[in-house]
């Protein structure tokens, strides 16, 4: 959903995540009061710090360091400016810059873990204060992301609790589904002058600094609901301080990293990329008591969501799929049983978007869940397959076959709501969202006057996802001994694909229309929604080359991507979310078709571009999507631009490399027959070697090695190290 902020959410700004509790704060580590750009520390959709700012000496301690590179984890390393200080017996010393040295570290483990260490460097003691302001105003995100309206002001004055040797600052909010809500500021060894006048509340260290003897103290934040500690669940356990939470999630790190497909090559730009798409999915992957799932991105979107999580799944298959068997149970256990219009939901429909804050728990969004979403459904179906297709999973298809037979059911039920027979989507309830594709701001779908669209639409994307849901639901119930079933959908869909070649086909563009709305008219605009579709195959072979050739023409390939919409259309905007952007998902997914019609080259093309984008980002971290100007050849001080309010980490930004990686090798797997086909792979330019370790096909698993032959275009392929039953064949 597009974002409406009145500040930006700029690049410099950090996040750490540890299941649901995540902290954004700017490149000091602060969270300013009263921010506008939803700085905050979260847990479960409701912000329970809006405001953290550090100040040493009454002046802004200067960032030498700022870290925040394993993810649940910030280190920043500051120094002092000149400053006005004391002696030990009070004298006032202007104290140097560089003379003190601050260290804080934060961990999240169900609370939020604070270390730090200062440092005298000057030759005599000094005293110096260190100064913590803290707030917290209970929002819910949606009241942050100003998508309804703000509620009236939660705030009351603190209450310092110090009946035990630790005080506590205590910030209190009922809310008006009547939780109460607490954040808990537990001082746990040196103690602070804590000054409540009301808010922000200002807590002060005042410290007698030894020549270089550090001193070190600790505090923690906690979220408390109806008295309980968030962190009490069952999933993460007790610890009794930072470090051994973090060496707890140390331990969790390399165990997840241990069960991972790894990519190492000769180029350090792109493994350093690699390497921080592994520890964004392991920092994304949000663990509850029933069940876990990819978080679709920091800070809007941490919450489970059917198209983020299924497309960040089939991306990830390559990578683990038991990523994409935990979101297929977890949705599977909210598809939806019942006809329910003030949350969209129907029988056998996939969810769109689950949220448990203040808001959702007054039913004043309808996001309990949502289910407005048109292309999760058949997704669903794709994704089981996909994994099916990489594990053999006999167990797991068995248990989610009715849910997949379900889904297959809402998609028929859905396509007789058009006239034509395509899937479509139009809004039913008052919060709900008007466009129900990928592209879901209100003014993604136009003809080429620019006029945008008003539901029921019928888009491209979708019309092949339900080919693709109909062609892989039959080859599953081969599998599940249905040949009835299997027979029904292969003409099902055979049909299908004939009326949409020549239904969806604009004459005058030679290419294929965004969508089509209820009485059957075109949106006649150059976009990449049909090249979601190559992958499946629902185009005829000639209409599906013409497809590929204008997705790489100058209008939509801007040298960093593809865009989302023509550069010659009427509605384009290189800095809208939807009308002109690049997306990485969205490449990775036009990159599969490529894949499929055995262009390889044209898909180290847009890796290649997504590659040069995410070396100009910081910690090599592709965002959720950026601006869609033209990149300069030849102008190495002309990087991508970002889109101000992007998320990053985001889950299918993050994946979408291993889809490429997968597309540009035409790795394919075959786990029900023991078989791993590589078929014609190509490297891009940039890499000469690249080695694909630990790569599981159903119990099996392989390393490969691709080498470039003697500069040419020709990929060897070495395979090392096979364990299990796996034939391999490789066609060059």
């Amino acid at each position: 959903m597009q974002i409406k902020q009145s500040e930006d959410f700029v690049s410099r700004n950090r996040t750490i995540k540890h299941n649901h509790l995540y902290l954004v704060d700017d490149g000091q580590g602060n969270v300013p009061y009263q921010n506008g750009s939803g700085m905050g520390l979260y847990h479960l959709d409701t912000r329970f710090l809006s405001c953290f700012e550090i100040k040493l000496q009454n002046t802004d301690p200067i960032p030498l360091l700022s870290s925040t590179d394993l993810g649940y984890m910030s280190t920043i390393v500051f120094t002092n400016g000149e400053l006005e200080a004391f002696t030990e017996d009070g004298t006032p010393l202007q104290l140097p810059a560089e003379t003190i040295q601050l260290k804080r570290e934060t961990v999240l483990y169900g609370l939020q873990f604070e270390r730090y260490w200062l440092i005298n460097y000057y030759p005599k003691p000094i005293q110096i204060n260190l100064a913590f302001t803290f707030d917290a105003d209970f929002k819910d995100m949606f009241e942050i992301r100003s998508i309804v309206p703000p509620c009236e002001d939660k705030q009351r004055p603190p209450m310092v609790d110090d009946t035990s040797e630790k005080p506590i600052l205590i910030f209190t909010h009922k809310d008006r589904s009547g939780r109460h809500l607490q954040t808990g500021i537990r001082f746990l060894d040196l103690q602070p002058e804590i000054t409540v006048v009301g808010n922000p509340t200002t807590v002060v260290y005042s410290m007698l600094l030894q020549p270089r003897e550090p001193v070190t103290f600790n505090y923690e934040i906690q979220t408390i609901v109806n008295d309980k500690m968030m962190n009490s669940g069952n999933i993460e356990a007790s610890v009794s301080g930072m470090d051994e939470a973090l060496s707890l999630l140390n331990f969790r790190t390399k165990r997840f990293h241990g069960d991972m497909t790894t990519f190492y090559s000769d180029n350090d730009d792109f493994n350093e990329m690699m390497s921080r798409n592994q520890k964004d999915m392991n920092m994304l992957m949000t663990h509850t008591d029933e069940g876990s799932y990819v978080a679709a991105g920091i800070p809007w979107y941490v919450a489970l969501f059917g198209r983020d999580s299924l497309i960040t799944s089939r991306f990830a298959m390559i990578l683990n799929p038991s990523i994409g068997r935990e979101s297929l149970k977890i949705l599977a256990k909210h598809q939806g049983v019942k006809h329910d219009p003030l949350r969209e939901e129907e029988p056998g429909k996939i969810l769109h978007e689950l949220r448990v804050g203040e808001l959702a728990r007054l039913k004043q969004i309808p996001h309990t869940p949502y289910y407005g979403s048109v292309d999760a459904t058949p997704l669903f179906i794709i994704t089981l397959y996909d994994y099916f297709k990489w594990t053999n999973d006999c167990d797991t298809l068995i248990e989610l076959w009715p849910n997949a037979i379900k889904a297959m059911e809402w998609i028929d039920t859905n396509l007789q709501l058009h006239k034509l027979g395509y899937s479509t989507y139009g809004l039913k309830c008052e919060n709900g969202i008007l466009q129900q594709g990928w592209k879901d701001s209100h003014d993604s779908v136009m003809n080429a006057a620019g006029i945008v669209g008003v539901p029921p639409i019928a888009l491209s994307e979708v019309q092949a996802y339900v080919y693709m849901a109909k062609q892989r639901l039959a080859e599953l119930s081969n599998i599940m001994d249905d040949r009835a079933l299997r027979q029904r959908l292969r003409l099902e869909a055979q049909e299908f694909r004939r009326r949409f070649n020549e239904d969806f086909w604009v004459e005058s563009l030679d290419y294929c229309a965004l969508g089509m709305d209820t009485e059957g008219d075109l949106f006649d605009v150059v976009a990449t929604n049909p090249g979601h579709g190559l992958e499946g195959g629902i185009f005829y072979q000639d209409k599906a080359e013409k497809v590929v050739e204008r997705l790489m023409a100058p209008d939509m390939f801007s040298g960093w991507g593809i865009r989302t919409l023509s550069a010659d259309a009427t509605a384009y905007n290189p800095m809208s979310y939807h009308n002109g952007t690049i997306w990485p998902h969205d490449n990775a997914l036009v990159a599969r078709g490529f894949a499929e019609m055995n262009r390889p080259d044209l898909v180290a093309q847009v890796f290649t571009g997504l590659f040069e984008s995410a070396r100009h980002m910081h910690y090599r971290r592709l965002p959720e999507l950026f601006c869609g100007f033209r990149k300069e050849e030849g102008k190495e001080g002309d990087p991508p631009v970002r889109y101000a309010v992007a998320c990053s980490p985001q889950a299918w930004a993050a994946a979408a490399m291993y889809s490429l990686i997968q597309s540009m090798l035409n790795i394919i797997p075959d786990a029900p027959n023991k078989t791993l086909r590589i078929k014609s792979p190509m490297l891009p330019p940039f890499l000469n070697r690249l080695q694909v370790n630990n790569l599981h096909v159903g119990q099996a698993s392989v390393d490969l090695d691709f080498r470039r032959a003697d500069s040419t275009d020709l990929v060897t392929v070495d395979v090392r190290n096979r364990q299990g039953e796996l034939e391999i064949i490789i066609t060059l």
